[in-house]
């Protein structure tokens, strides 16, 4: 697969997706928080942005796992990299990923998580937990993509992948996640992908 078909492929979802996610009204922007953030939850993000799974899972609410339904695990990844992640976490998309990205989706589902952990317990994190969490799956993707160089266009892919996980934060105001179709994230990531396109033709 060559790059630039990489980028069509991500891109050719679009049309279709188009329609559905139009009559499906977005998240909307809320305002800031005027709660006290849980601080135990605002500490493992920290530490999750950190890489540092020691910390982030000595940090963990005492009742994260009654309140959401699982406890975190620690996975090590080829490169020697050990991360903390949902046991049950995937890439949520409708354009399949390289299964090489799978746990830095964890990882990321997981920091989601401890967002909505945080908001569903009285103590919402602000817009910055969501900015980094989503600054860790880009870095993690580009681990991935430097640790494995084999894999077909996994840079422009992983670009494409972070780049509508950001857009969809900006589209909920980076407050709380709320769950959604993937069909959103793959308008973004077809909006994405056709501006990664145009580029490449351009040249």
């Amino acid at each position: 697969m060559t790059v630039k078909s990489a980028a069509v492929r991500v891109a050719s979802v679009v049309f279709l997706a188009t329609a559905a996610y139009a009559a499906v009204p977005g998240a909307l922007a809320r305002s800031a928080s005027t709660t006290t953030e849980d601080a135990a939850a605002a500490a493992t993000v920290t530490a999750l942005v950190a890489d540092d799974p020691e910390r982030a899972l000595s940090s963990l609410p005492a009742d994260f796992a009654a309140v959401m339904g699982y406890a975190p695990i620690v996975e090590q990844w080829a490169d020697g990299t050990t991360v903390l992640a949902d046991p049950e976490g995937d890439c949520s998309t409708p354009v399949p990923l390289p299964a090489a990205f799978e746990s830095a989706c964890r990882v990321h589902d997981l920091g989601y998580d401890l967002l909505r952990y945080a908001h569903t317990t009285g103590g919402e994190l602000g817009t910055d937990a969501r900015r980094d969490l989503d600054g860790l799956f880009a870095r993690h993707l580009d681990t991935v993509c430097r640790s494995e160089p084999e894999i077909t266009s996994c840079t422009p892919v992983a670009g494409i992948s972070s780049a509508a996980v950001q857009f969809n934060s900006w589209r909920q105001g980076h407050r709380t996640p709320v769950a959604e179709s993937p069909w959103a994230l793959a308008v973004a990531a077809g909006s994405v992908a056709l501006g990664f396109t145009a580029r490449k033709v351009r040249r």
